[in-house]
């Protein structure tokens, strides 16, 4: 064989060993799934395919960042990773913008190519640091369907041979695999991430699902509860087990907490009713001992009509704030359905009584009387209870509901028949001993002092006398109007009772028309004439110190002269002698009832 001969054959068994090489490699890599093991088995190849070569690195375009970002190297150190080229920047950003490789088999022509490509100074430090001078260098593109994704390039750090046309297509060849393996790879990750993703939401969709089951059961629970009309006690103990967490009740109606195993402090529980005047949403109250509890108000548009509160001695979960919250929903409902409740038997109550005080007979009124639980031979006293009228009428009527719980609570052992209307409250006591309600003046007064301590609208009390047996009601009821109408004549907020106000007990008896028809015609002409009021001052003087001439002019800080010449202009006006014993009556007992029944208005005219 000669020299020729044995040279091709030489070079034939080196292609084929480079094409098995090859072939190997890019099925190795292309048998890869996970993108990092494939990066790394293709640079790992790399050095197989062109065995010269001593190190290398591979770079993949970041669109985000606009620049070839390396992602994995060998025989480079990890500062390798801050070599961060642009497109057309260095030797590196030219092969990616043309997408044609390129070869260089002396340092300086590397380092032309970089300056060349304006390599920035950073980008200098950086390759110059991260290996040994090379001595020669192999770049070409990584192509997906003609788009350029990213370069593999590899150095000579010793200089074996010189690079060559062949070596640039055959690395090109094995680098368009390369673009293959990473697609699949990327494709593969992608699927991976949308397995995960479906997964996380068939676990998400779970969850939602049980979730919505847990709040359904429970919302059909206690929608069970709201059909048998269970009490709220019965509610709150089946939240509590439901959430295993202690639960207080707030009934602003009533003004009554249920506090269950809380044991709220008395000036939280007013601070929390203060706020809940304000607030619609739960909030949190903080105690300065690290106390917490949550607090759910129970609204009916802007009638608060009370609270649940929770001691937080741990996040609430979810779950349980859902059941709350559904809790507060049914409570609400439940609180309106009693309050309807004791609205009607309020009415039936209401309509009783008058029924009483219209009632024909004995025999009549003890028969209403037994199903009112009422002895018709008790001792009977009777009440109004009127409260100051405000614009918001909604609570007016809370605050009637508040001070009905008062009373039930005063008179817990009395007989009584209790109900209210706009802003009064009626209430007739019977008890069995007539000693036994002689206190009740001092009673109301302490109620008064205690109800206005908690700034609540004011109210006055009407009291009647006490008589033996119920049919006596229509009296009681009378008395306690009068006493009402005395208390609203002089404008007075306080408690009195029918056998104090004296006199008053026989004007009272007069209609309001012919009261003021009388003062008119006693010491009309002394009113009407306002340039003369300081007449009438004096007259009212003259009553006052008992027709005493001294102490009245002293009072007025005039002469006895002057007094004299002033009652006698009254005299004269009013055709009267005030030393007559009948007319003195007659123009004080004027002068007292334009001071005592007539309204402002009146007063004027």
């Amino acid at each position: 064989m000669s020299d020729g001969q044995e040279a091709i054959l030489r070079q034939l068994t080196l292609s084929n060993k480079q094409l098995s090489i090859l072939v190997e490699s890019i099925r190795t890599i292309t048998s890869k799934l996970h993108i990092d093991e494939v990066l790394h088995t293709i640079m790992r190849h790399a050095l197989d395919v062109i065995p010269e070569a001593d190190a290398g690195y591979l770079m993949l375009f970041d669109e985000q960042k606009q620049c070839l970002i390396p992602k994995t190297y060998i025989h480079f150190p990890p500062l390798i990773e801050q070599f961060q080229t642009k497109p057309n920047e260095a030797i590196t950003g030219r092969v990616f913008a043309t997408g044609i490789g390129e070869f260089f088999n002396s340092y300086d022509e590397i380092m032309a190519a970089m300056y060349h490509q304006n390599v920035s100074p950073r980008n200098l430090r950086t390759i110059l640091k991260s290996t040994h001078v090379p001595q020669a260098a192999l770049c070409v593109p990584i192509t997906v369907d003609t788009k350029p994704i990213g370069i593999m390039i590899l150095h000579q750090l010793q200089k074996k041979r010189d690079l060559t046309q062949e070596d640039l297509l055959f690395f090109q060849a094995f680098a368009d695999q390369v673009g293959v393996a990473i697609q699949k790879a990327q494709y593969y990750e992608q699927m991976l991430e949308k397995v995960k993703e479906a997964h996380e939401l068939s676990l998400a969709l779970e969850t939602k699902h049980t979730l919505l089951k847990q709040r359904y059961d429970v919302h059909a629970r206690l929608n069970q509860l709201l059909l048998q009309n269970e009490s709220i006690s019965v509610i709150l103990n089946e939240l509590q087990i439901l959430t295993q967490l202690p639960i207080g009740f707030y009934d602003a109606y009533d003004d009554v907490f249920f506090e269950d195993d809380l044991s709220i402090p008395h000036h939280t529980k007013t601070k929390i009713k203060k706020q809940l005047l304000f607030k619609m949403n739960p909030f949190e109250y903080r105690l300065k001992n690290d106390r917490s509890f949550i607090v759910y108000p129970l609204y009916n548009l802007d009638i608060c009509l009370g609270s649940m509160i929770i001691e937080q001695k741990a996040n609430i979960s979810y779950k349980d704030q859902q059941t709350l919250e559904q809790g507060a929903n049914i409570l609400t409902l439940q609180i309106l359905r009693n309050k309807n409740v004791q609205e009607l038997h309020n009415k039936r109550i209401q309509e009783t009584f008058h029924q009483i005080i219209d009632a024909p007979n004995q025999k009549s009124i003890a028969s209403m009387a037994y199903h009112l639980d009422l002895d018709v031979q008790d001792y009977y006293r009777l009440c109004i209870i009127e409260f100051k009228q405000t614009a918001d009428m909604l609570s007016i009527d809370q605050h009637l509901h508040q001070f009905i719980t008062l009373l039930k609570e005063q008179f817990s052992g009395e007989r009584k028949l209790l109900f209210y209307e706009k802003n009064k409250i009626t209430l007739l006591i019977g008890v069995p001993s007539p000693i036994m309600l002689t206190s009740l003046h001092e009673t109301f007064s302490k109620l008064q002092k205690k109800w206005q301590l908690q700034h609540k609208p004011l109210f006055r009390c009407a009291i009647s006398k006490q008589y033996q047996t119920l049919q006596t009601v229509s009296a009681l009821f009378e008395e306690a109007l009068q006493t009402l109408r005395f208390l609203h004549v002089r404008d007075e907020w306080t408690i009195t009772s029918y056998d104090k106000i004296g006199l008053n007990q026989l004007v009272l008896q007069i209609p309001p028309q012919d009261l003021a028809n009388f003062i008119h015609e006693q010491i009309g002409e002394l009113i009407v004439q306002s340039n003369k009021s300081h007449l009438y001052e004096t007259l009212l003087a003259y009553f006052k110190f008992n027709r005493s001439i001294q102490q009245t002019a002293q009072h007025l800080h005039i002469h006895t002269n002057t007094l004299y010449q002033r009652l006698n202009r009254i005299e004269q006006m009013l055709n009267v002698s005030l030393q007559l014993q009948e007319d003195a009556l007659k123009i004080q007992l004027a002068c007292y009832l334009k001071e005592n029944y007539l309204s402002p208005a009146e007063k004027r005219e």
